[in-house]
């Protein structure tokens, strides 16, 4: 699909579109089974051209499931508060996240955990997806500080208010799915700046963050970049260093 958004943006990296499906899509990437992996690699491999799926019966790691909207997350030797807090595990050192367990529970139970209905959640590169035939329910951008900065504006562009974005704590993967997924139920969803989770900063460049649009909010901010800024002469100046 073309997009004016994309287009001025001049993004180095494909916006990923997430769908929903009880289908599994052919040749795409996948974590094998009983191995525990971060999704984030798998989100990269999406903004480099590559789909990927994720499903229930896969061995996520334990955030994802939650992150992904698969349900709650199982119970952590010492509970998932603990394991923001203190716990070191093999692959991952998540303690100092969150000051105390206290505060730990506090974060799952401010958490919009949800247990979606469908089996696969895919990572599909936007410019791969048929719109006549499929529906994203989000669009994530992997941005640089220039582009977080254009897109944070015209989500404020067109709409009332001036707070149409957030920057949540939050694991990568909820940052990407489970909070932006979150936001597309409401009346008024804001956009997420995500990936600011210190475990998965070392897979990503690093000036490179996450912003999270329902699908519908992409459509809106792509129908209102004609008479924007972004055809400007600043935009042009910045977008051109």
């Amino acid at each position: 699909m073309k997009s004016k958004l994309i287009e001025a943006l001049a993004l180095r990296y494909e916006p990923v579109a997430v769908l929903l499906s009880n289908k599994k899509p052919e040749y795409a990437l996948q974590s094998k089974e009983g191995i525990k992996n971060c999704i984030i690699s798998l989100f990269i491999a999406a903004m480099k051209g590559k789909s990927s799926v994720f499903e229930r019966k896969t061995n996520l790691c334990s955030d994802a499931i939650a992150g992904l909207g698969f349900g709650t997350f199982p119970n952590h030797p010492e509970g998932v508060a603990y394991f923001l807090t203190t716990e070191k595990t093999r692959q991952f050192e998540r303690g100092g996240c969150i000051k105390t367990p206290e505060l730990g529970k506090n974060f799952v139970e401010c958490l919009p955990i949800t247990d979606i209905s469908y089996q696969y959640v895919i990572f599909k590169p936007l410019s791969q997806v048929n719109t006549d035939e499929e529906r994203p329910v989000l669009c994530i951008f992997g941005v640089n500080n220039d582009q977080l900065s254009a897109l944070i504006v015209m989500a404020n562009y067109y709409g009332s208010g001036n707070e149409n974005v957030i920057i949540p704590q939050s694991s990568g993967c909820q940052s990407i799915f489970l909070i932006p997924y979150a936001e597309s139920q409401k009346k008024n969803p804001r956009a997420v700046v995500g990936l600011t989770d210190i475990t998965v900063r070392p897979m990503l460049d690093s000036d490179i963050v996450s912003f999270a649009v329902p699908y519908a909010m992409f459509v809106e901010m792509e129908q209102h970049v004609t008479g924007s800024f972004l055809e400007k002469r600043l935009w042009q100046r910045i977008k051109n260093k």
